[in-house]
């Protein structure tokens, strides 16, 4: 897509700025804004270790607009097996379909279509994808974190992360199963 290439702060596009050529957009927005625009996530222990850069490319259909683009940064996160803090690249690729919304849209529950995840909607003569962009980097930071696919985790005994060598608690304490006795229990046929 040719069209205009513009460094911009908000990330508000005026619809008439969609030429026939298409929208682009590349910028890198700070650390700190990144944290401001997922705040509100609670319970999730992360933070930001690079700028964010992002491109986004816009075209017109109609009415509709068809956004895509690309988000970049890396995060330091905890392990979930061994505890461990890590850094991890983010990378997304991103594709919506933005369709006007008209006030008869708005319908009761029922069940949507794949296709349906991949648009949004917007109002007026203006879209703010600084929504799309924040749904982009959480959807990019993982669950359950992983600082290696092998990652052995801490023994539960002593806590000892597996990862830096092998524990010895198998060694000192010989347990039996909670179970145990049930292999005695006399059972009729």
């Amino acid at each position: 897509m040719s069209g205009t290439v513009k460094d911009q702060s908000e990330f508000t596009i005026r619809l008439d700025e969609i030429e026939e050529a298409g929208y682009r957009l590349a910028c890198s927005k700070s650390k700190a804004w990144i944290s401001e625009i997922v705040s509100d996530v609670k319970d999730i222990s992360f933070s930001f270790i690079d700028d964010l850069i992002i491109q986004v490319e816009c075209s017109k259909s109609g009415k509709s607009i068809m956004v895509s683009g690309m988000i970049a940064t890396a995060v330091t996160l905890r392990c979930v097996r061994c505890l461990d803090e890590f850094s991890l690249p983010l990378r997304a690729t991103f594709h919506y379909t933005l369709s006007p919304l008209h006030k008869k849209e708005l319908l009761p529950e029922m069940e949507i279509s794949k296709e349906d995840l991949d648009g949004a909607y917007y109002q007026g003569d203006s879209v703010d994808i600084t929504p799309l962009i924040r749904e982009q980097i959480l959807l990019s930071i993982p669950l359950y974190p992983h600082c290696q696919e092998s990652c052995k985790g801490i023994c539960p005994r002593c806590g000892a992360n597996l990862n830096q060598g092998v524990c010895h608690c198998d060694e000192k304490v010989v347990t039996t199963s909670k179970f145990e006795k049930l292999k005695k229990f006399p059972f009729k046929h």
